[in-house]
């Protein structure tokens, strides 16, 4: 069985550091692999390191922690053959870091995948500082936008409709993630069993997004001025699709747009005698699931998600069914 990845991330003085100790005490009978963007920068207590090889650090807690001074994939091989039982790895990322970059190597590198399987990217942000972060720093928005699960950290420190309107906000710029409330890293939701790459659960955020995106079309949709460049497009067609045109067309957007695509998700129909395909992006990589037969009397709709910067819906809708089957 491939261990389980989380990635953690979030902007400087989020809070990610109080957020993983709190992870690691509420699973205490798990063996964490901890892997630290910025070893130096983060506190470990001497009591709990009992010994050191190849830079991996063994802890009293059973957890083994190492730095990511080289390639991702470098540090993962040195994981692997340093003898260490670990059954989850964490990811911490600096909080200048761009967590679809880190996302990238599970999907793309083969050995990694056989390896390694990513749970889900947890994106902490400061309640009381997140919207001045997001008008100033590119890099938040895109740790936001590609989060599975959004923790707002510091609840308790705002009043509650400052926080009903953030958590509305949120949801506009990333409506495929899923939002818990933490005060200083302590939070009920269990965000190592996100399950977000697995193709039900996949299949079931990516239905939900979209049917709740159609109930409120028509809706005034309220933008911040910081971040309404940012938007998340949800699209339903009844037509098949043709596998090899979605396949070119994605290829092109990604290559063409990829800075400005921070998300894709979708399910499609090919057709009779096709099962579900599923499909994600992670920056220019791109992958294709089959997820599973169409059940007895289950509408046969193709529904796609796409999240980005200052995308043009006519122009996405237009290329998107350009990729559906002819006659």
């Amino acid at each position: 069985m491939p261990i389980p990845v989380t990635i953690l991330t979030g902007f400087l003085g989020a809070g990610k550091t109080s957020l993983l100790n709190q992870l690691i005490a509420n699973h205490p009978e798990k063996k964490f692999a901890i892997i630290e963007n910025e070893f130096g920068e983060v506190p470990i207590d001497g009591d709990l390191v009992i010994g050191a090889s190849d830079a991996i650090f063994e802890l009293a807690n059973g957890c083994i922690c190492c730095s990511l001074n080289g390639e991702l994939i470098e540090t993962l091989e040195k994981l692997l053959n340093s003898g260490k039982d670990f059954d989850h790895l964490i990811i911490e990322t600096t909080g200048m870091a761009e967590p679809d970059a880190v996302a990238a190597a599970f999907v793309s590198d083969p050995g990694i995948q056989s390896a390694f399987q990513l749970d889900g990217t947890v994106c902490l942000v400061d309640a009381v500082s997140v919207q001045e972060t997001l008008a100033e720093r590119e890099e938040a928005v895109k740790q936001i936008t590609f989060a599975d699960h959004i923790v707002i950290n510091k609840s308790d420190d705002v009043q509650a409709h400052y926080l009903e309107a953030l958590q509305a906000n949120l949801r506009e710029m990333n409506p495929l993630a899923s939002i818990s409330l933490a005060n200083y890293g302590h939070t009920a939701a269990d965000l190592i069993a996100l399950h977000a790459y697995e193709v039900g659960q996949l299949e079931r955020r990516i239905k939900d997004v979209v049917q709740d995106s159609h109930s409120h079309e028509h809706e005034h949709v309220h933008e911040h001025q910081h971040h309404a460049d940012v938007t998340a497009h949800s699209f339903t067609f009844e037509q098949t699709f043709n596998l090899l045109a979605f396949i070119h067309w994605s290829k092109v957007l990604l290559m063409i747009q990829g800075k400005n695509i921070y998300r894709i998700k979708g399910i499609l129909n090919l057709g009779e005698g096709e099962s579900k395909m599923v499909f994600q992006s992670v920056r220019t990589q791109s992958a294709f699931t089959r997820a599973g037969d169409w059940r007895e009397g289950e509408p046969r709709l193709s529904r796609i998600v796409i999240i980005g910067k200052n995308l043009k819906r006519e122009a996405l809708e237009k290329a998107l069914r350009s990729c559906l089957k002819k006659g």
